[in-house]
């Protein structure tokens, strides 16, 4: 696939990262595309929103895409998921079993939940990787987008640690 293309879809998977935190969760943004580029589903974190712990980018746009990800699945079609920070390992295991030929990421999350290299690196899953192409941190600008998102989000009152300090403060007086 083209440089191109995957600015693309991944300005899309910015995007949506935007939208999350303007919605109050944390910035990611996700984008499923299928073997002609057609766009299946494009989703972002909706924790907050929904109130609802799976509810990552990624689980989204698999969620969203459920028709054309099972049969992309039973034709061997292949799909792409575009996403904005790499995935968390709830989001590599959702990935590697819906058989997605192909992730691309904006930013490593190796100080965070990012789980996709650390799974891939046991070799566990290691059938399924093999069959998986992995393109990680392709453009510097976006990288830096990303990385503005998850500063507003570390100041965010939704961030765990902002909850924290609320709740021992006012436990305190």
């Amino acid at each position: 696939m083209s440089i191109e293309i995957h600015r693309h879809f991944l300005e899309l998977a910015l995007k949506e990262a935007e939208n999350a935190l303007n919605e109050g969760t944390y910035p990611v943004g996700a984008v499923l595309v299928d073997e002609n580029n057609e766009v299946m589903a494009v989703g972002r974190n909706q924790v907050y929103p929904q109130m609802d712990m799976t509810a990552h980018a990624e689980i989204d746009v698999i969620r969203s895409g459920g028709d054309a990800v099972i049969k992309s699945k039973d034709h061997n079609k292949k799909m792409t998921i575009y996403t904005s920070l790499e995935p968390c390992p709830m989001c590599t295991g959702a990935i590697l079993f819906a058989d997605i030929t192909s992730v691309v990421w904006i930013l490593n999350d190796d100080e965070g939940f990012g789980g996709f290299i650390k799974i891939r690196d046991t070799l566990i899953y290691d059938r399924k990787y093999k069959k998986l192409e992995m393109v990680e941190e392709p453009f510097e600008d976006l990288k830096e987008k990303q990385i503005e998102l998850l500063k507003k989000w570390d100041e965010h009152p939704n961030n765990v640690r902002n909850v924290r300090k609320r709740l021992n403060s006012s436990s305190i007086g």
